[in-house]
């Protein structure tokens, strides 16, 4: 495992936290959107080594090295792009990718809007913690 050491306690209590609501708090959000929508494939950690990975016909990047990819900074933007459809990815699919559905994209509703907005920070942000250091 490249010299992490697994913590099944840590995935148990996420996974238990995930799936009841009410243990989650809002600054979870981030994480809970990447378990559920983007560790599948990008894995736990970022680094593209989820269950899905060896089935996809791309490389998937390795997440945690975006900052020093960019100079050392974090390309906000850019990923946010990548995440709401305006940078388009073959790997992602169309933005009607059932991974995703509705969660990432935008409806005509303001509300709606702003929930999705949200919900791309929070995961893009979370994506930001996951950078090496």
């Amino acid at each position: 495992m490249n010299g992490r050491v697994f913590r099944p306690t840590l995935a148990i209590a996420l996974a238990v936290a995930f799936a009841d609501p009410t243990l989650a708090r809002d600054d979870d959000l981030g994480a809970r959107l990447y378990f559920n929508h983007c560790a599948a494939c990008h894995g736990e950690y970022g680094e593209g080594t989820g269950p899905v990975a060896a089935s996809m016909r791309v490389t998937l990047p390795n997440l945690r090295t975006l900052a020093q990819r960019n100079g050392g900074t974090f390309p906000t933007d850019a990923v946010e792009s990548y995440v709401d459809g305006r940078e388009p990815s073959a790997a992602h699919g169309d933005r009607q990718m059932p991974i995703w559905g509705d969660v990432f994209r935008g409806a005509d509703q303001a509300t709606a809007k702003r929930t999705v907005r949200q919900r791309i920070a929070a995961v893009v942000d979370f994506i930001s913690t996951l950078q090496y250091r």
